[in-house]
């Protein structure tokens, strides 16, 4: 995260954070796919007596020049700025701004990778933002401080969407947080594809938890009703506190037995 403190803008408020791209990473890749075959060139082609050898040494470099220019241009003008009201997206040279709600749902996707039989582990994010334009960019590792930026970011959209979500519920409507999964305030209805419908009212919700990177929903006799991968689910919090509520008004007890470290 940049401490530089950057200005307000007079109508998205004051700036909370700002999050440039990972420069450093495109330099560190272009160097090790660039330098051996520089290196393999020099002792090779652009030694040859060979007529071609010099044109086509050229050639390559030229080729190769352009292409590890193209990727690191690629990410090198990327910067998201989180405001009180709203963020701004710049990718080169366009600058797009958003306010919190003007998104529509929020994927994300958290694990640990370990690297070299465990030697090297490091987090890594995914999160896709959805507007209500049906705009979308994707916020991943490339962004510096990507954890506390998906996070705030989050917390923002779904303070902004809480209360609308909440009126099309008390309205009567079918709120999808998934392709498959819808939510009213009568129940639970499951629509996959080529199947008919299934429907679970919320008296009849056992409990919910999580498990190899899925949430799972558990029926009155505490089976899973449906599993329904994290990545998957739009709005994930909303969801939850969703389900957590009327757990709450039922008496249920929070089903907790079920849990994955590297879902979330």
């Amino acid at each position: 995260m940049n401490a530089t403190p950057l200005p307000a803008d007079p109508e998205f408020g004051a700036v909370i954070s700002h999050h440039p791209s990972d420069r450093l990473r495109p330099l560190i890749v272009a160097a090790i796919i660039g330098a051996p075959v520089m290196v393999g060139l020099n002792f090779t082609l652009a030694r040859s007596d060979a007529w071609y050898g010099r044109p086509l040494t050229v050639i390559v470099v030229a080729a190769l020049g352009l292409a590890l220019g193209w990727y690191i241009l690629h990410v090198w003008n990327r910067e998201i700025v989180l405001y009180e009201l709203g963020l701004s997206y710049r990718e080169g040279s366009e600058t797009v701004f958003f306010f919190y709600d003007e998104i529509r749902s929020i994927r994300l996707s958290a694990e640990r990778r370990a690297y070299f039989g465990g030697l090297w582990r490091r987090n890594v994010y995914h999160f896709t933002i959805t507007t209500t334009r049906d705009e979308q960019f994707i916020i991943t590792n490339r962004y510096r401080g990507a954890s506390d930026l998906g996070a705030v970011l989050e917390a923002r959209a779904i303070a902004a969407l809480r209360p609308i979500i909440q009126a099309r519920l008390a309205a009567g409507e079918w709120v999808a947080f998934t392709d498959e999964l819808r939510v009213s305030a009568t129940g639970l209805r499951v629509a996959s594809l080529g199947q008919l419908p299934r429907e679970l009212a919320w008296a009849e919700v056992s409990g919910f938890g999580r498990g190899n990177r899925q949430l799972i929903i558990h029926d009155a006799a505490h089976a899973d009703w449906v599993r329904l991968p994290l990545a998957e689910i739009d709005n994930l919090m909303l969801l939850m506190e969703t389900l957590w509520a009327h757990l709450k008004s039922d008496d249920h007890a929070h089903d907790d037995r079920a849990h994955d470290d590297h879902a979330l």
